[in-house]
């Protein structure tokens, strides 16, 4: 009996001796030429900031939840539990940048991948959705087994990684032959375009795989945009055969919500549905009330990661705050005709702003659009406020813009860019933007229709112009 207790003591201490594979990587590195004080690691359910020491140096502990692929701005880190990787570069941009550690084949081999795949895109002299079928299809193959040659030449440090990048490699095919027939139709003006019967399909099935999701950054864009196209065929069915006005805008909107929640709950894997989830509330667009509540409920429940659940829950509120009625965000910025002008310059008056820039053609576009808006409600209670995010190294060009294009209304810059407190304030991440403000200074809409759209007409009509 006494040896079969010191046997059991034996195997418990040993037990409690053997060393616990840790759960945790320890990421540093340093910036030759920093711009900014810290960078954030991102993947859909872990958020970490790292503060950037005054020599450029950096060092952080990051508790993840799962080994693969984290971001950093726009970049691809590879991650795993127990093992310590860190880089040097000049700056945030992160090119060129060498890794070292225990990952530092991994990671090479990616930034080496992604450098070489863009060098080659960028010498074919157009875009390579602008190919007809048989060149795009050599392109694509040529760019794959590139790809794969390059992963062939390297020896990782972790075992499955080689079949996971293997797959991710096999992805990213998937997903350039998935959108060639959108994007060609787009390149060649033709909304109708549909490729031939002998266009290879796409041999991705399977949709709802954790690990893959994990590790494979073009898996989960496939995903992302099967959801989104799943979502567009059963609105178009469901919506096919309607008259023109026998639906209201209202009842159109609660069909497309309701199926982007119905899609969403089909899914199994947990963090496929934190990074749906995630995208509905962090994007640039602003869900109705029903949709970003129905995501932050699901997400504050099923994520762990402390600062990521600080910065949805910024996210949230402000998003909160530019419902409809609450006061908007104001400006104080430079008057193209000189001095400043501010939000409560307008008081009493319906404000309705366009946010924009000079090198960006989708506001270009909408400048003829925003004229004829402005000439029709000339003289009515209304000002018509353009705000610029042009850098201050185009404040020049802005000036002369202004002039040469005879823009007329109220021509203002942003203080500070993107950066400015009411760009940031009304979570504007895409231009061009229209906001539509009250006599009270009142939200209207934090995202109203654009001056090309019919609907503007009737938001003015139903503040009484």
């Amino acid at each position: 009996m006494k040896r079969s207790i010191t046997a059991l003591l034996a195997v418990i201490l040993l037990q409690a001796c053997e060393k616990k594979a840790p759960d945790y990587v320890v990421l540093s590195g340093k910036f030759a030429k920093p711009q900014g004080e810290k960078i954030t690691v991102k993947s859909h359910d872990f958020e970490k900031e790292i503060a950037i020491n005054a020599d450029g140096s950096f060092s952080d502990t990051l508790h993840i939840a799962h080994n693969g692929m984290y971001r950093i701005g726009r970049k691809h880190i590879y991650l795993h539990k127990g093992k310590n990787v860190s880089f040097s570069t000049d700056n945030e941009t992160m090119e060129p940048i060498t890794y070292t550690g225990d990952l530092a084949v991994e990671n090479n081999y990616l930034a080496d991948k992604d450098k070489t795949t863009g060098e080659e895109l960028r010498a074919l002299g157009k875009h390579l959705y602008s190919f007809e079928e048989p060149e795009f299809l050599n392109k694509v193959n040529e760019l794959t087994n590139k790809q794969k040659e390059m992963l062939n030449a390297i020896t990782p440090s972790v075992a499955d990684f080689k079949e996971n990048e293997l797959k991710n490699i096999n992805y990213g095919k998937d997903y350039w032959l998935a959108n060639y027939e959108f994007y060609h139709g787009y390149f060649i003006k033709n909304n109708n375009f549909k490729v031939s019967d002998n266009f290879p399909k796409v041999t991705t099935t399977d949709f709802d795989n954790e690990a893959d999701f994990n590790f494979s950054p073009r898996y989960a864009d496939l995903i992302m945009s099967k959801f989104q196209k799943d979502i567009s065929d059963e609105y178009e069915k469901r919506t096919t055969g309607v008259a023109e006005g026998e639906m209201s805008d209202e009842d159109s909107e609660k069909i497309y919500r309701d199926l982007i929640i119905e899609n969403f709950k089909k899914t199994k894997s947990r963090n496929i549905k934190n990074s749906i989830a995630s995208s509905q509330i962090m994007s640039g667009g602003i869900p109705d009330a029903k949709t970003l509540d129905f995501f932050y409920n699901d997400l504050v429940s099923n994520v762990t990661n402390e600062d990521f659940k600080k910065v949805l829950n910024e996210r949230y509120e402000k998003i909160k705050a530019l419902e409809a009625g609450k006061p908007s965000p104001s400006f104080n910025f430079e008057n193209h005709k000189g001095g400043t002008t501010s939000l409560e310059d307008f008081k009493g008056k319906v404000v309705y702003v366009d946010v924009w820039a000079t090198w960006c053609g989708p506001c270009i576009g909408e400048i003829p659009h925003l004229k004829e808006l402005e000439k029709q409600y000339h003289g009515k209670n209304i000002e018509f406020v353009s705000i610029s995010v042009d850098e201050k190294r185009n404040y020049e060009k802005w000036k002369q813009f202004v002039t040469d294009q005879g823009l007329v209304g109220t021509q203002l810059i942003a203080d500070n860019d993107w950066k400015s407190d009411f760009v940031t304030n009304y979570l504007i991440s895409g231009i061009p933007r229209f906001i539509l403000i009250d006599t009270e200074g009142k939200i209207v809409s934090a995202d109203a229709p654009r001056p090309s759209n019919k609907k503007i007409v009737e938001l003015f009509t139903q503040l009484g112009l």
